[in-house]
């Protein structure tokens, strides 16, 4: 039985996400949309598990002070404080929708004919305060720190990667066989003619590099894009139909 519901379950949810997308009748689409909802609604309660099981790990970590329980300590202040700074943004960017909707009337009360002159004022003053509640929506601590710290973290991080590709293509692109040759070659087509100097080498290094990438490599990709939506479809249905079971493993 403990095996036997999550298996239903999951067979119920998965044929009707595959039968929205063949059969247009209502209540198919009535009930995909539910369980749609219903899987947003375990998304959020997943998120909320995560974050517990990470303040459990790194908690733990922290107070008996294990390796690198500073990184840890700052992980949990960071989260933290992000948490705060969203919470904070969410407020400000209520108050300026509120303050646009109430700017929005004052200026259709104040274009109406024969509208007093305190309308007017009333729409001027509302107009400030709309500008002063979109600043602080704009300028608050959460997006100064995602764009000021994040990421740069995230540039940095992202081009440290540019060594491992430099090692991984120096060990690939031995002329070993011809298979590796052709790969060799392919590659050193497409980084002259990225360049600007490859264009005064030859100028058909741009063309040639534009017709790899165009045709060849397009079409590499859509190959390979097919295969995994194949590979996709068929552990889905494996799922579906109880064959693998990841998600009774805990």
């Amino acid at each position: 039985m403990r095996t036997r519901v999550p298996i239903f379950i999951t067979a119920f949810v998965g044929v009707f996400m595959i039968l929205k997308f063949f059969f247009v009748t209502p209540w198919i689409s009535l009930i995909s949309n539910e369980l749609e909802q219903w899987g947003i609604v375990t998304l959020a309660f997943a998120i909320i598990l995560g974050v517990l099981n990470l303040m459990k790990i790194n908690l733990k970590t922290v107070m008996e002070r294990k390796r690198d329980w500073g990184y840890k300590l700052l992980l949990l202040a960071s989260m933290f404080f992000m948490m705060g700074a969203g919470g904070l943004q969410w407020y400000h960017d209520v108050m300026a929708g509120r303050t646009a909707e109430a700017c929005e009337k004052a200026f259709a009360a104040a274009s109406a004919p024969n509208a007093p002159a305190a309308a007017q004022q009333d729409a001027a003053a509302l107009k400030s305060q709309k500008d002063a509640a979109r600043l602080a929506a704009d300028k608050n601590a959460f997006s100064f720190s995602f764009y000021n710290i994040y990421y740069p973290l995230a540039a940095t991080i992202y081009s440290l990667l540019a060594f491992y590709v430099a090692s991984a293509a120096f060990r690939a692109f031995r002329a070993k066989n011809l298979h590796a040759t052709l790969l060799l070659i392919a590659a050193i087509i497409v980084m002259i003619g990225r360049v600007p100097i490859g264009g005064y080498i030859w100028k058909g290094f741009p063309w040639l590099q534009d017709w790899l990438m165009i045709w060849p490599n397009t079409a590499g990709q859509r190959a390979i894009q097919m295969g995994a939506a194949i590979g996709m479809i068929a552990m889905g249905l494996r799922v579906i139909f109880g064959i693998e079971r990841p998600y009774l493993k805990g």
